[in-house]
C-alpha cells in the first residue's frame, strides 16, 4: 500500500507539473490551427499585419537593381501638368501627342490608366452641331469635315503598342470592352477562382478596336482597411477571363505573337489536387494565386521612372528616348482631384498606376511575389511545434526560461520569414507561431500558476493552524523549500504542562473550564507563533512545540528559549487571573536541542507532520523534571550550547540529570533573560554551585547562604533540601521522570 501511494503522489505530481500546463498549451492550440486559414478572420487580419512588416523591412529594391531593362516608366498627369496643359479632361489630341511622343521614343508598349467612355466634347466636329441649334453658326472645315479629336486619338492609338484600360463593375450593366485577345486555359484544368463581374465601363469602341491590347485597371483586391497588397492580374466578366492592364502592356511589350494563357498546376502523390496556377504571358512564366491575383513587393520609386506628362510634350526628343525606348510606359495620374489615389503598406496615397507599374516590373524581372499552396500547413505545424516547446520550457525550466524560448523562438520566425521574403520572394506569416508560443506560454503558466496557489492553499490549511504566519507565507511563496517525507537534522523541542490542572477541572464547571482551557492554550499557542515555533500537537493541557522545521531556522535553540521564557510570563499570569477563585495550576516547561526524523508519518487516511527521536523524548522528561526540582523551565546543555553566549540570555546551572531511559546524565539549566536577572546574581549562584558540584568546602554552606538571602527560590530550596539530607554534589537521579 505503501508503494502504491507513493507511485500516485509521483503521478499526481508529475500531472500537476507537466500533464497539465502541457494539455493546457495543446487545447489553445486547437482554435489556432483548426481555424488558421487564408479566408479566416481574425487571422487574415494578422497575416496582412505580417506582410506588411515585411514590406517594411525590405522594400523592393528599384528594378532595374534587381534586373537590368526591367524599369517601367511612369508618365504622371501629376498637378503641375494640370496647371501647364489645363484642368482634365485633356482634350483629346493633347493625349493624342503625348501618345505619339511616346510611340516615337521608342517605348515598348503604352498603358493607359485612364478611361475614355464618353466623347470629347471639346472636338470641333462635336461643338458643331450646338452652335448651329443655339446659335445659327454653320462651321465647315476644308472639304466641309470638321476636326475629330476622338478621331485623332484612335488614328494615334492605331500607330501600335497602346493598351486601353478600362473598369469592371459587380453589378450588370450591359457593356463590355472590345477585347482584343482573350486568355486561354492551357491544358484540361479548371480556371482559378476569379473576381466575378458582371458589368464594365469601357473606353469608346473606336479605341478599343485601334489599341493593340486592353486590360482591366480595376484594382478591387483591398482588405478590410483599406490597403491594396495583391494586384488582380485576372477577371472573369460572363464567364469570360480578361487581363489586366499589367498583363496586357507585358503581352503588346512582346509583339503580335505573344499570347496569353493560364494552367492549373498540380501535384503528384501525397501532395494531390490543384498547387497553383501558372500564367505564360508570351515567354514571361508568372506564378498566381488561386484567385488570379500576385502580391505586390513595394518599394520607393526611382524618380528618373517617372516624368510627368508635361514634361514628355516639352522634352527633347534624344532626351525622351533615353528614358523610355525599350522600356514599358504606363500612363496615369496622382492629382488629387482625379480620385485615383490607393493606400498601400508603404504609402497613406499611392497612385494607382504605380501599382500596375510595380506588378510588371516583377512580371519582368520574374521575381513575382509567392505563397507556396503548402504554406499555411507549414505554418500551423511550426506553431503547434513551437508553442508546445515553450509550454515545455517553462514547465521543466520555469517562467524565465519559458519566456526566453518564446522570445527567441519569435524573433527567429520573424527572421526567418524575413529571410524567405527578401531572398527568396516567399511570402510565409510568422504570426501564427508567436500567438502560438504566446498562448501556450499564458495557458502554460495559469495553470502551473493555478496548481501553485492550489498547493499554496493546501500548504495554508495545513500548516496555518501550527506554523507562523510567516512560515506559511514563505511556504506558500516557495513550496519546494518544504521538505516532507523525512528528514534527519537538528532541531529544538519545547513541551509544556499544566501542573495541577487536574484540581482545576475538577473543581470549574464544564462551560469554565473549557473556556479557561481554550484561553490559554490560544496564549500559549500565539506566543509559539510569533517565535516561529510548529506546534506539533495540542495533548489535553500539553502543548508540543518544535522549532527548525519545516523550514530552516539557524537560530532554533535561542528561539525555543524565548518562546518558553514568554510563556513562563504569560503563564504566571494567566494563572493569577484564573486562579482567584479556585487554584489553576503552575506551567511547566522542557527544552532540549537534538537531532530527530521531521516528515509526514501515518497513513492514506490520516497523516500527521511530526518528528520522531531520542532528543523529543528527553524534553518530554525535562518538563517533567521541573516538578522535582522546584522550577518551570528546564533546558538541556545541548540547547544552551546552542544558543551561545551571544543571546541576551542567562542560565543558571541545576544539575545533571539520570533520566530514565538515558544512559548518561543530562545537564540541565534554567534560564531566564539577562535584562531581567539581579546584577551578580547569576554570578554569585553559578559560583556557588560550582563549589557544590565540585565537592569543594564550603559549597554546600554557599548554597545556604543564598537561600538565605532569597528564601522563595525554589531551585535553592531543592539543593538546600538535597544537603539537608546528605547528598552531596549535583549529579541528581530522576530514574521516575
Amino acid at each position: 500500500m505503501a508503494i502504491l501511494r507513493n507511485v500516485r503522489w509521483v503521478l499526481r505530481s508529475a500531472w500537476l507539473r507537466f500533464g497539465a500546463p502541457l494539455t493546457a498549451a495543446a487545447v489553445v492550440l486547437v482554435p489556432l490551427l483548426a481555424f488558421h486559414a487564408d479566408e479566416a478572420d481574425p487571422f487574415v487580419k494578422l497575416r496582412h499585419a505580417a506582410f506588411d512588416a515585411l514590406q517594411h523591412a525590405a522594400p523592393r529594391p528599384d528594378a532595374d537593381r534587381v534586373a537590368p531593362g526591367t524599369g517601367v516608366v511612369v508618365v504622371d498627369i501629376d498637378e503641375a501638368s494640370l496647371a501647364r496643359l489645363g484642368q482634365w479632361p485633356w482634350p483629346r489630341t493633347d493625349v493624342a501627342a503625348l501618345i505619339r511622343r511616346l510611340q516615337d521614343a521608342g517605348a515598348a508598349a503604352i498603358g493607359l490608366d485612364l478611361l475614355f467612355a464618353e466623347p470629347d466634347r471639346s472636338s470641333p466636329a462635336a461643338l458643331a452641331p450646338g452652335w448651329a441649334r443655339n446659335a445659327g453658326l454653320s462651321v465647315t472645315g476644308p472639304g466641309g469635315t470638321l476636326p475629330d479629336y476622338d478621331a485623332e486619338l484612335a488614328r494615334t492609338m492605331a500607330r501600335g503598342r497602346v493598351v486601353t484600360g478600362y473598369a469592371l463593375l459587380p453589378v450588370a450593366n450591359g457593356r463590355a470592352p472590345e477585347v482584343a485577345n482573350g486568355v486561354s486555359m492551357l491544358g484540361a484544368g479548371a480556371p482559378p477562382n476569379l473576381d466575378d463581374y458582371r458589368g464594365a465601363v469601357p473606353n469608346l469602341k473606336a479605341f478599343d478596336l485601334a489599341a493593340a491590347g486592353q486590360g482591366s485597371f480595376s484594382i478591387a483586391d483591398v482588405s478590410e482597411d483599406q490597403t491594396v497588397r495583391r494586384l488582380p492580374l485576372f477577371s472573369e466578366l460572363d464567364g469570360a477571363i480578361l487581363p489586366s492592364l499589367a498583363v496586357e502592356a507585358v503581352r503588346v511589350a512582346q509583339g503580335d505573337d505573344a499570347e496569353v494563357g493560364l494552367r492549373e498546376e498540380r501535384g503528384g502523390g501525397w501532395l494531390g489536387g490543384t498547387t497553383g496556377y501558372t500564367a505564360r504571358i508570351g515567354d514571361r512564366i508568372v506564378p498566381i494565386d488561386p484567385h488570379g491575383g500576385m502580391w505586390i513587393h513595394f518599394g520607393a520609386r526611382d524618380p528618373a521612372r517617372t516624368l510627368p506628362a508635361h514634361r514628355v510634350l516639352d522634352e527633347d526628343a534624344a532626351t525622351l528616348r533615353a528614358a523610355v525606348s525599350g522600356r514599358i510606359v504606363l500612363v496615369g495620374t496622382s492629382a488629387l482631384g482625379l480620385s485615383d489615389l490607393r493606400s498601400t503598406p508603404l504609402a497613406a496615397f499611392q497612385p494607382g498606376v504605380a501599382i500596375h507599374a510595380a506588378g510588371v516590373e516583377q512580371i519582368l524581372a520574374g521575381d513575382v511575389l509567392t505563397r507556396p499552396f503548402w504554406a499555411a500547413g507549414v505554418e500551423r505545424r511550426v506553431a503547434a511545434l513551437f508553442g508546445l516547446a515553450v509550454a515545455m520550457a517553462l514547465v521543466c525550466g520555469g517562467a524565465t526560461w519559458g519566456a526566453a524560448v518564446l522570445v527567441l523562438g519569435s524573433l527567429a520566425a520573424a527572421g526567418g520569414a524575413l529571410l524567405l521574403f527578401g531572398r527568396g520572394a516567399l511570402l510565409f506569416d510568422a504570426s501564427p507561431v508567436v500567438i502560438a508560443g504566446a498562448l501556450c506560454f499564458v495557458a502554460a503558466l495559469a495553470v502551473r500558476y493555478l496548481a501553485t496557489e492550489r498547493r499554496a492553499g493546501a500548504l495554508r490549511a495545513a500548516f496555518g493552524t501550527y506554523l507562523s504566519p510567516e512560515l506559511v507565507d514563505r511556504l506558500a511563496r516557495d513550496p519546494d523549500t518544504l521538505r516532507l517525507g523525512g528528514e534527519d537534522r537538528e532541531m529544538t523541542f519545547l513541551f509544556t504542562d499544566l501542573e495541577g490542572f487536574t484540581a482545576f477541572a475538577e473543581a470549574a464547571e464544564p462551560a469554565l473550564l473549557v473556556a479557561t482551557l481554550n484561553r490559554y492554550l490560544d496564549g500559549v499557542c500565539a506566543l509559539v507563533l510569533d517565535h516561529g515555533g510548529t506546534i506539533d500537537k495540542i495533548v489535553g493541557d500539553a502543548v508540543h512545540v518544535m522549532f527548525n522545521a519545516p523550514l530552516d531556522q539557524p537560530d532554533h535553540a535561542e528561539r525555543a528559549v524565548r518562546c518558553a521564557l514568554a510563556i513562563d510570563a504569560f503563564a504566571q499570569d494567566f494563572a493569577r487571573v484564573a486562579g482567584r477563585d479556585r487554584p489553576f495550576g503552575t506551567t511547566r516547561i522542557g527544552i532540549n536541542t537534538g537531532r530527530a526524523v521531521v516528515g509526514n508519518f501515518g497513513g492514506s487516511r490520516r497523516f500527521d507532520y511530526t518528528a520522531h527521536g531520542d532528543a523529543i523524548n528527553t524534553a518530554a522528561r525535562l518538563e517533567a523534571a521541573n516538578k522535582r526540582l522546584g522550577t518551570r523551565i528546564c533546558a538541556a546543555r545541548a540547547t544552551v550550547d546552542a544558543v551561545g553566549p551571544a543571546a541576551a540570555l542567562t542560565f543558571r546551572p541545576i544539575g545533571a540529570l539520570e533520566l530514565k531511559g538515558k544512559a548518561h546524565r543530562v545537564e540541565v539549566f534554567a534560564p531566564a533573560a539577562r535584562a531581567s536577572a539581579e546584577a551578580g546574581w547569576a554570578e554569585r549562584y553559578g559560583d556557588a554551585f560550582g563549589r557544590l558540584a565540585r565537592g569543594e568546602p564550603g559549597g554546600p554552606e554557599a548554597i545556604l547562604a543564598l537561600l538565605d538571602l532569597h528564601p522563595d527560590d525554589t531551585l535553592l530550596r531543592f539543593h538546600a533540601e538535597r544537603i539537608g539530607r546528605g547528598i552531596a554534589g549535583t549529579d541528581v537521579a530522576l530514574q521516575a521522570a
